[in-house]
């Protein structure tokens, strides 16, 4: 899933320059508690930091290449609002948007492969989480659960979430 900037097409199974290969993004643990279930799901993140790394994302990533306990995490700092496209994604993506205190204020499923409909987060938020399509169902994810950075021990100070108005 890709922030709304234009990008060169890629063939299949062709490299394209500027392309890093999944394999180089940081890693980090993620958790997401659930108020439905009260459950902590644990996931191993590729993490999205940087202007370049943020407008690739998971493209061009065959859905085979990641396992349920996978994600992709973008981090932005200060808190913005954030619009997603899923231009050059090849797999459905379910799409968390985090506050500034690790809550989930927007939810997104089943994004669209190669969809360039608008996907916006609606407020200003410092992470989205990016993950395989039919993760929010299966798991009953939703607005006012938590999301946690566990080797960035983030957030720093423990806040309620509130559920879906």
């Amino acid at each position: 899933l890709l922030p709304l900037v234009p990008l060169v097409p890629l063939a299949a199974h062709a490299a394209v320059d500027g392309v890093v290969p999944l394999a180089a993004f940081p890693r980090e643990q993620i958790a997401i508690e659930t108020r439905s279930s009260f459950r902590r799901l644990l996931f191993e993140a590729w993490r999205a930091d940087t202007l370049q790394a943020r407008a690739q994302g998971f493209m061009f990533v065959e859905d085979a290449a990641v396992r349920p306990d996978q994600a992709m995490i973008f981090v932005y700092e200060p808190p913005q609002r954030v619009s997603m496209w899923m231009k050059n994604t090849v797999m459905s993506l379910d799409m968390l948007f985090v506050d500034e205190r690790g809550c989930v204020v927007n939810v997104r499923e089943r994004a669209q492969p190669g969809s360039l409909a608008n996907i916006s987060s609606g407020v200003p938020v410092v992470l989205v989480v990016e993950l395989k399509a039919g993760t929010v169902a299966r798991h009953g994810l939703q607005r006012g659960d938590r999301v946690l950075r566990l080797d960035a021990g983030w957030p720093r100070e423990a806040a309620a979430c509130r559920s879906a108005a």
